[in-house]
């Protein structure tokens, strides 16, 4: 059984990843969420590593990007694994959610997940909604 908190599509989105060192290392998703990406090339950085992460929806230059600080939680010879850890404006929101229900293979399922959090965090049923 899926243990994830959102479901994962496979796509390859182009990004840029932009380190507290002023180092950037470009790459392209294998797999993303609405909380995280995999990136399969590169020198992974270390597990635990921050950056600023830009998704480049329309390609390089384009006008539509994700942009969301994140933290590197996995680091292999064969790529690393980001964990979206704030959305830094409420359009990368929208796009991250729309482009994760456009490629999934369940719709709805994904829908069901989005609607049990406000953002990136759960909803937490034992407190009153926002508002």
């Amino acid at each position: 059984m899926n243990q994830r908190e959102f479901t994962r599509v496979r796509t390859a989105v182009p990004l840029d990843c932009i380190f507290a060192d002023g180092r950037m290392q470009s790459g392209t998703t294998k797999d993303l969420s609405l909380n995280g990406c995999y990136i399969g090339e590169g020198d992974a950085p270390p597990e635990a590593t921050p950056c600023t992460v830009i998704l480049h929806l329309d390609g390089r230059g384009g006008a539509i990007q994700v942009r969301a600080h994140a933290m590197v939680v996995r680091s292999r010879s064969t790529g690393f694994a980001l964990h979206f850890l704030e959305l830094v404006e409420l359009e990368s929101y929208e796009h991250l959610r729309n482009l994760v229900r456009y490629n999934a293979a369940d719709p709805d399922q994904a829908d069901l997940e989005f609607d049990s959090h406000l953002g990136l965090r759960r909803v937490d049923p034992s407190q009153p909604p926002p508002g």
